[in-house]
């Protein structure tokens, strides 16, 4: 009996052994795996930090370029704004506008026109290629932080870019041209129509800009220029190239629309004047003048930029400020 049973045991002996080998293998194959995991991790962290120290070079590369673009720019501006003053100071000696308008009414106009003079101003546009080639036109005020609207085409280089800068002059004698000592800075065009907008960003002569200037105040123009009928009386305020360079006002009437953006006047619109102002008989602004057509018998119609569309144009622009 003792025999047989040693003889008995060795299955199970066998089993235990192949058990043993069993669970080594597991265990063995559970740390290969757990250090394959582990190192997957280093590899995956050594390679997460190489990742983020590549793009942050880039980035400090980027900025660092950036910088130097940003003063490049500036400089630029500089260079153009010391050609822009140099040739803009032939304009005139300096001297800022004055409040001698004030009182200037005529019997024929039923309202205060010095109260609409100081807002229009004469605009001196240096080509962006050619330096001593300018374009003269006029604009209006419309805010008191300097934005001016004037027709898009007074602001078109020769190459077909926008002008950067125009000299600016202010009325300060209505006998004298205006003297141009501000410069601004072309900030807005209009998709649609001949409007573009400038911004009062310096002075020519070293002095610091006004904390506001004279503005026309653009609420209920929209309102005013939509209820324009035929023979309404049109006042057009700006420096025609025919007019001495000296502030000048026409009278005429509504001779029509053309669409929803566009009001015909027997008003005299003349080279010069386009970009300045329209007002209706309560002197509210009414448009932009902007163009003129003769007849070949000496006709001619004028056509305004109505204020529906400036309105609309500038409160889309200070909008996005």
């Amino acid at each position: 009996m003792g025999p047989s049973a040693r003889t008995s045991m060795r299955p199970l002996a066998t089993l235990r052994a192949m058990l043993r080998f069993v669970l080594v293998v597991m265990l063995g194959a559970s740390f290969v795996t757990f250090v394959g995991a582990v190192l997957a991790r280093f590899e995956g962290d050594q390679l997460f930090v190489r990742e983020r120290g590549r793009i942050e070079a880039e980035l400090r590369a980027e900025q660092s370029r950036l910088a130097m673009r940003m003063s490049a720019l500036e400089d630029e501006r500089r260079v153009d704004l010391k050609a822009i003053e140099d040739r803009l100071k032939n304009f005139g000696a300096g001297a800022p506008a004055a409040d001698g308008l004030k009182g200037v009414q005529s019997a024929k106009t039923p309202f205060v026109i010095a109260d609409r003079v100081g807002a229009i101003v004469e605009l001196v546009c240096i080509d962006n290629v050619d330096k001593d080639v300018y374009y003269t036109g006029s604009g209006a005020v419309v805010t008191r932080e300097g934005l001016i609207v004037t027709n898009k085409h007074l602001i078109m280089s020769d190459d077909g870019t926008p002008i950067k800068y125009c000299g600016v002059g202010f009325t300060s004698a209505l006998q004298d041209p205006p003297v141009i000592d501000f410069i601004a800075t072309s900030v807005a065009a209009h998709s649609g129509t001949d409007l573009a907008i400038l911004r009062i960003t310096d002075r020519i002569h070293d002095q610091p800009l006004p904390r506001e200037f004279v503005f026309l105040d653009l609420l209920g123009s929209a309102r005013a220029a939509s209820g324009l009928g035929l023979g309404d009386p049109i006042f057009i305020a700006g420096y025609p190239g025919i007019g001495a360079e000296t502030f000048t006002f026409t009278e005429g009437v509504v001779s029509g629309k053309v669409g929803p953006d566009l009001i015909k006047t027997s008003a005299l619109i003349d080279t010069g004047t386009s970009g300045g102002a329209a007002f209706d008989d309560n002197g509210r602004y009414v448009g932009v003048p902007t163009a003129a057509a003769r007849g070949d018998i000496g006709g001619s119609l004028g056509y305004l930029i109505s204020a529906e569309v400036v309105e609309d144009f500038v409160k889309a622009y200070t909008d996005r400020k």
